[in-house]
């Protein structure tokens, strides 16, 4: 072989080796963006994931930033520009966002203080409201069109007692604390959040009327468009594997997480018809 010819050689090594290496290190230096889901006003939502980014961060020696977004409109749509590689949702935003964008791909369920990755919704009233929902006259306050606690929430239990939720004036409060207080102010009659948020706000006046059955948890999503499959086993292993001694120092996944079943999250089709 020529000297020309072994130069040319190593030029073509170098550029596969370069490439090679480009494809398998995607991740590496890069600052992942982690988007949680908006419960709760801003501040809250994401001084609860911060804990959580800092110790997925520190195992996976990359930074993490937590970014807000306010709808769920516009998590799929980011998500699917590639601009968020982790996302917490809901299953019907989950369902929603799978739909859509084809990279999206579960890494674990949260569990809840019960230690199981399920919860329920519930329609709440104030002090002085209807004593039932046979009672209801509306109007209603909603999380978001999207959110499980929202629309499908307040369609499900409605129908459950002979009622067609499009007879009622429906609003969106965003999040689940709007929610709560704008219920407590008197300004609407009912609203629909998650049943452990309500029972928060029980001191200020708050009353459950009606809870749904457990839902599949919320759960954690990563973006296959943007992390490559090495790093997406390492994070769904750091959160399947948490050791106790780092949940007493977390808010979002305070109490461990589970395998995200997909069977599980697919069932809440059956409720198509109550999708907004």
């Amino acid at each position: 072989m020529t000297t020309r010819s072994r130069f040319k050689l190593m030029v073509c090594i170098s550029w596969l080796l370069l490439y090679c290496g480009s494809a398998s290190g995607q991740d590496a230096g890069r600052i992942l963006t982690f988007v949680p889901l908006p419960l709760e006003q801003p501040e809250a939502t994401v001084a609860a994931a911060r804990p959580l980014a800092a110790y997925l961060g520190d195992q996976l020696k990359q930074p993490v930033q937590v970014r807000y977004l306010p709808d769920y409109q516009s998590i799929i749509r980011l998500f699917g520009e590639g601009k968020i590689d982790i996302v917490h949702l809901g299953p019907l935003p989950y369902l929603t966002l799978r739909q859509t964008v084809e990279t999206a791909e579960p890494l674990a369920a949260v569990n809840e203080a019960g230690g199981k990755a399920s919860y329920s919704c519930a329609l709440v009233t104030a002090l002085d409201g209807p004593a039932s929902l046979r009672q209801l006259q509306g109007p209603l306050i909603l999380t978001q069109p999207l959110s499980t606690c929202g629309y499908l929430t307040a369609a499900l239990l409605l129908e459950q007692q002979g009622k067609d939720i499009k007879r009622y004036n429906v609003s969106y409060a965003g999040n689940h604390d709007k929610v709560a207080l704008t219920v407590i102010r008197g300004t609407y009659q009912a609203g629909t959040m998650k049943t452990a948020l309500a029972r928060k706000y029980a001191n200020l006046g708050l009353r459950v009327l009606a809870e749904t059955k457990p839902f599949p948890g919320f759960l954690l999503v990563a973006n296959r468009a943007t992390l490559s499959p090495e790093l997406i086993s390492r994070i769904r292993d750091l959160l399947l594997n948490l050791p106790p001694d780092q949940k007493p120092r977390l808010l979002l996944g305070q109490y461990g997480f589970s395998p995200a079943l997909e069977q599980e999250y697919l069932r809440l089709q059956r409720y198509r018809s109550f999708f907004r």
